[in-house]
């Protein structure tokens, strides 16, 4: 059983997601780019002992609600959770990088600490620092979520996010 989590009854069921396992298992060699989409905008990035997240989208908004939801892919199966509450979250940082980094790790303190899974997101606003937007989601249920893995960290190591034709992409490692 994880110690992070206070609750006994939520327990991680497997050390990495099956999707970060299968890319391990691919190869030894660290891959710059595995290819492997996770849902609309969103690829894995093998990375030695941690996961990547490659996101690509035509807006800021969007490259931050897909972030999230690559983040929740990563730790359930995010179907099964029902946008049942909805909640406000506000975060500050100097850049966009730095943003994205507070946005991701907001979340996943609201996953470890307040037992939360999310599965729908509205960016209201990216910009001059602020990040502003409404997640949706509901408490931890035992009985119907599998909590895949644990997300210690989002990392600064690798982080990119930059303008491309037709959008943004951004690079994020998340510390398993």
């Amino acid at each position: 059983m994880s110690t992070w989590i206070a609750d006994p009854r939520i327990t991680v069921r497997e050390k990495v997601s099956p999707e970060a396992e299968q890319l391990h298992q691919q190869s030894e060699e660290p891959a710059e780019h595995s290819g492997k989409q996770i849902c609309e905008g969103v690829e894995l990035i093998d990375h030695t002992a941690d996961v990547g997240l490659l996101v690509k989208a035509s807006t800021l908004p969007v490259l931050f609600e897909r972030a999230a939801i690559g983040l929740f892919t990563i730790l359930t199966d995010i179907s099964s959770v029902v946008p049942a509450q909805s909640e406000s979250v506000e975060v500050c940082a100097d850049d966009l990088e730095t943003l994205l980094v507070a946005w991701l790790s907001e979340l996943n303190y609201r996953h470890v600490v307040h037992h939360k899974l999310y599965s729908r997101f509205d960016v209201r606003e990216v910009g001059n620092g602020v990040l502003t937007a409404q997640v949706h989601g509901e408490q931890i249920d035992p009985l119907r979520h599998t909590i895949h893995t644990e997300i210690k960290a989002v990392t600064r190591h690798g982080l990119k996010l930059q303008q491309i034709d037709g959008g943004y992409e951004a690079t994020v490692i998340l510390d398993l």
